[in-house]
Order: structure tokens, then sequence, then C-alpha cells
């Protein structure tokens, strides 16, 4: 019998200390996501309907919501966003909501450690936006935070749960950065590999449709660095056809096919992008 119980008594002694895992009904998640140069982490947990009516039942209306279950929701961001036009500085903040019919607030808090609404201070608020809500036909049963609407320069902060959305529009600084990586990466490269930094900014030029001039002297300047890569020269017809010199693309694409199909043939491989060239060429003479 005393064996027994000290048996007992060891198992005991050994599951007390671990932790005991078990399912959680609001699981953590994190979702991570890169807008323009921008990248934002939110850590949150996902509590489920389970049959509720969710608004008003599960979150009542003008009070402050933890923004999903257990510890605070939290959003960290590596460059700072503006809402609404209002700047939210880099860092990491608890996200705050106070839903209401046709309105949300929706709260970004310097403090960030908060267990649910507990020690939630007005006075560590850093912005607040006040939101319009929206309808959704098909029930989303767990609550769900998203990164969408993506473009290169902004996004929207997705909260959905049962038939209600709300969407919180932002934008990140994308051209200043984008410069300041462009020096860096001409200032650190090699000589011989410049050309490849040359491109990547003349596609980033041209790809957002800015500072159209800059992007052909980047390809320029690539383009002189090394001559025998067909896609530089596809690119130069890109950049010359958006600013409507059709001839000059034209030219650049039919150096772009010649330099593919020099280096395919020299390699024994066919050229495969022949097709797509010789379709922009026809496109531009249409134009000329």
């Amino acid at each position: 019998m005393k064996k027994i119980l000290f048996t007992l008594a060891l198992a005991g002694t050994m599951l007390s200390g671990r932790a005991q895992e078990l399912p959680q009904p609001s699981p953590k998640s994190t979702l991570q996501q890169r807008v323009g140069l921008t990248d934002i982490t939110i850590e949150y947990s996902r509590p489920s309907a389970r049959g509720r009516m969710v608004f008003p039942e599960v979150v009542p209306p003008n009070k402050l919501w933890r923004t999903g279950a257990n510890m605070n929701t939290t959003i960290e961001i590596s460059t700072p966003i503006t809402i609404q036009g209002k700047s939210l500085p880099i860092g990491k903040y608890s996200v705050f909501t106070i839903p209401g019919e046709d309105m949300w607030q929706v709260i970004f808090n310097r403090k960030n450690d908060h267990p649910g609404t507990n020690g939630y201070d007005e006075k560590n608020d850093v912005l607040r936006a006040e939101v319009k809500t929206s309808r959704i036909d098909q029930p989303i049963e767990t609550f769900t935070i998203d990164i969408n609407d993506l473009r290169t320069s902004s996004a929207s902060m997705v909260l959905t749960w049962q038939n209600t959305r709300v969407s919180v529009p932002f934008e990140v600084e994308v051209a200043s950065v984008a410069k300041a990586n462009i020096d860096e990466a001409l200032t650190n490269a090699e000589d011989a590999d410049k050309w490849k930094v040359y491109r990547s900014a003349a596609g980033y030029y041209h790809n957002n449709n800015i500072e159209g001039e800059k992007a052909l002297e980047y390809i320029n300047l690539s383009i002189e660095g090394k001559s025998d890569s067909w896609y530089s020269h596809w690119l130069k017809a890109e950049i010359l056809a958006s600013q409507e010199d059709y001839k000059g693309a034209i030219k650049a694409a039919k150096e772009s096919k010649n330099v593919g199909e020099t280096a395919a043939k020299e390699s024994g491989e066919t050229f495969e992008y022949s097709a797509l060239i010789d379709e922009g060429i026809n496109t531009w003479k249409a134009k000329k």
C-alpha cells in the first residue's frame, strides 16, 4: 500500500513540474505581413461564436473590447504607418476597439501587455481611428484579423466576426525608404554587380509609375554595366513604351530578342520569350 501511495505521489510531482497542455477555446494566432517595406506582426487570440450572437451577446456595444480573447491583441510595425492622416510611430501597440452599431473606434495603445482590458489607461493611447462597419452575408465563425487590399504603399487591417466586417485602411512610407535602400546598395555593391542594383531600381520606379526619367537613367546604367542581359533590354523597352517612345521601345525590344536568342543558341537551348517580345513589338508598332 505504501509503495502504491509513493508511486502516485511521485507521478503527481512529475506532472506538476511541467506545463499541462490542453486545447484552448480561443487559440493564439500570429499574422505576419509585409506592406511595401514595412513588416507588420499581429498577435491575438481567436474566439469562436459557438452558437452565440456575437454582437451584442459576446461583445457588448459601446464598451472597450480587447479585440479578441485572453491577453490584449498587439500589432508591431517596423516603420511608421499613417491612419486617417495620423502617424503611428514604429513600435508595438495593443489594439482595443469600441464597437458601435455603424461605427467602431479602433485604439492603438502604447502599453502592450494588458491581461484583456485590465490596466487600460486612455493616457497611453497613441492613435484613435473611427471607421464604418459593413455587413457580410456569409457568417465567420471565428474572429479573424487580416491584412488585405495590399498595394505598394497601402493596405487595410480587416476585422471580421460573424456578419460584421471592420476595415482600417493605412498607408506606409515607401519612396524615401526605397531611395535610401538604393543609395546604400550602390555604395556597398562591387562595381561588377552594380548593374543589378541599377536594374532593380529601374524596375521599382517603372512598376510603381514614379520618376520615369529616373527609371530610364537607371536601366541605361545597368545596360552599360552588363549589356548581355535580355531582360534589361526588355525592361528598357517597357519603360520607353510607358513614356510613349514607341520607336525607342521597339528598338530596345529587338535588341532584347537578339541578346536572348544568341545566348540560348550558344547554350543549345530555346529562348522562350521570343513570342512575348514579338507581341510587344507588334503592339507598339500599331501605336507609332
